[in-house]
């Protein structure tokens, strides 16, 4: 699949809604709609199941005078592999970090150029049935009290998020950092350890970026709003992340 985006975004949508419609092939109407979001970009604002169809979308909308970024599948999964991070520890100039296969990475905090602050929220939705018995006058008249209930049953749709936080560290000459806020072991903070692992990730977040105070910085993939506003009302945020984070590391960097 691949996914066409626009990056510098107008503040007068309804006058790129037309040319938007022009180049999708849809009405001004569903054009609108897909560019019913806050911020310049990037927003993704179509899918493709071929390139040559995404290239073709992609220049008539550039000659309307906006730049586009496309990313395909495969360009996410087969990208530069990623050092998932179980400990860390910072030294004077370097990062240490050793992931749980016990592989070790020492980054220089002046190399670093890019820290994205994110959320993976996962949604789960439950059906709930109960069943409660309550008296029926009705019933209980017409069968002369041998029937005083009737069952009543209630459904009910329930819908539990569960989150963790993530940060993505860019540094020249090293694949990407990932600190996943559960997946860390936060001993080496020492005194500034905190009760609640939520706490001690700010403390590893607030760390990095006071050592690499040059570094470029997003958060907007903290919320489902933010993430929306990347990866456009019709896709999936849970299953599409990959694609919203990719999409800030080539406007960003």
């Amino acid at each position: 699949m691949f996914f066409l985006a626009i990056h510098n975004l107008p503040e007068d949508r309804a006058a790129f809604a037309t040319a938007l419609a022009y180049a999708l092939g849809i009405t001004p109407y569903e054009a609108s709609i897909r560019l019913r979001v806050s911020g310049s970009g990037p927003l993704v604002i179509a899918t493709f199941g071929e390139r040559s169809a995404a290239d073709e979308v992609s220049r008539k909308i550039e000659a309307s005078g906006l730049t586009t970024v496309m990313i395909s599948d495969e360009e996410i999964s087969s990208g530069q592999k990623e050092f998932p991070v179980r400990t860390f520890r910072f030294n004077d100039h370097t990062l240490y970090a050793e992931s749980r296969q016990q592989e070790k990475l020492v980054v220089d905090y002046k190399t670093i150029f890019l820290i994205i602050r994110g959320t993976g929220i996962k949604q789960e939705i439950s059906v709930e049935t109960t069943k409660e018995h309550k008296f029926d006058l009705e019933k209980a008249v017409l069968t002369g009290g041998l029937i005083i209930s009737k069952t009543v049953k209630t459904t009910e749709q329930k819908i539990t998020e569960e989150r963790e936080g993530f940060l993505f560290v860019y540094a020249e000459g090293v694949p990407p950092l990932v600190f996943r806020e559960g997946a860390l072991d936060y001993s080496s903070l020492g005194p500034a350890l905190q009760p609640s692992r939520t706490a001690n990730f700010t403390a590893l977040l607030a760390e990095i970026r006071r050592r690499s105070p040059h570094a470029r910085f997003d958060d907007r993939l903290t919320t489902r709003a933010g993430q929306v506003q990347l990866l456009g009302p019709s896709l999936d945020v849970q299953k599409h992340l990959g694609v919203a984070i990719e999409l800030l590391v080539r406007v960003l960097q």
